[in-house]
Order: structure tokens, then sequence, then C-alpha cells
């Protein structure tokens, strides 16, 4: 999609801010009228998931729940948990193709894709399912 719009404003005072509302009133109409009406959305800024975050819930989580818990007579890789409770508890988003296809993609977890919020209450989620499900407390 080239003609896609995607701006993003970093409100630190009042000139990004009227930077901001230019370019809304500039395009808001325009945009409306063929149909493609702007969407704003507005959120604080968040930091990115710290490495720490990572290496606890891979380092020490994923590790208990790999070595400690049997589904059926088999454990499961760290990977494998990851990718499990990934699917479970992120949310999915859309993806355009370039042929067209939409596809459904989990969310990740990756530096830049998710926040020290989201990362924790990914994590906490986590544990909380081991503890219930499987009996295991890290």
């Amino acid at each position: 999609m080239s003609d896609a719009l995607h701006r993003e404003f970093l409100l630190t005072g009042e000139v990004p801010a009227a930077a901001m509302w230019q370019f809304v009133k500039s395009n808001a109409r325009p945009f409306a009228e063929r149909g493609h009406p702007l969407r704003v959305i507005v959120t604080d800024e968040e930091e990115d998931r710290l490495e720490q975050q990572i290496r606890y819930y891979f380092g020490v989580v994923m590790k208990a729940v790999a070595e400690n818990v049997w589904v059926d007579g088999q454990q499961f890789s760290k990977e494998v948990w990851h990718q499990h409770f990934a699917r479970k508890f992120l949310p999915p988003t859309e993806m355009i193709l370039p042929d067209g296809e939409v596809v459904i993609v989990r969310a990740s977890i990756a530096r830049g894709k998710i926040g020290v919020r989201a990362m924790a209450k990914f994590t906490e989620e986590v544990l909380s399912e081991i503890a219930t499900e499987h009996g295991v407390t890290v």
C-alpha cells in the first residue's frame, strides 16, 4: 500500500502539538472525502521492553516450564513453550501481504515490538498459567 498514511508525533511541547494539529486540519477533510478518514490514537510514550525482562522470561520462566512440565508423557523446549504462550497471551495483528492477502500474525516480544508494561503483563500471565495449570512456581 504505497499510499498508506502513517504519521507519529511525540508531543513534548507546544511546537510538536501545533504541528500535529496542523497536519490533522490539513488532511482530515481530503482523506474523509476519499472514503479514508484519518484515525487518531493518543497514547503515552512507553519504554521498550528491557533486556533484563527477556533474560528473566527465557532464562528463568521458560527454563522452569521446559524442565518441569510434562504433557501427555512428553516435555517441550523453551522455544515451543514460548510459542504456546505468545499465541495465547499476545494480541494478534493483521498484516497485508503484497498480493493483498490479509494474514493474522501474533505480536512479538522482539526489541521495538513490545513495551516494558506489556512485557511485564505477558510474563505475569505466563507465571499465573504455569502455576495454576502445571504447578510450577518460579
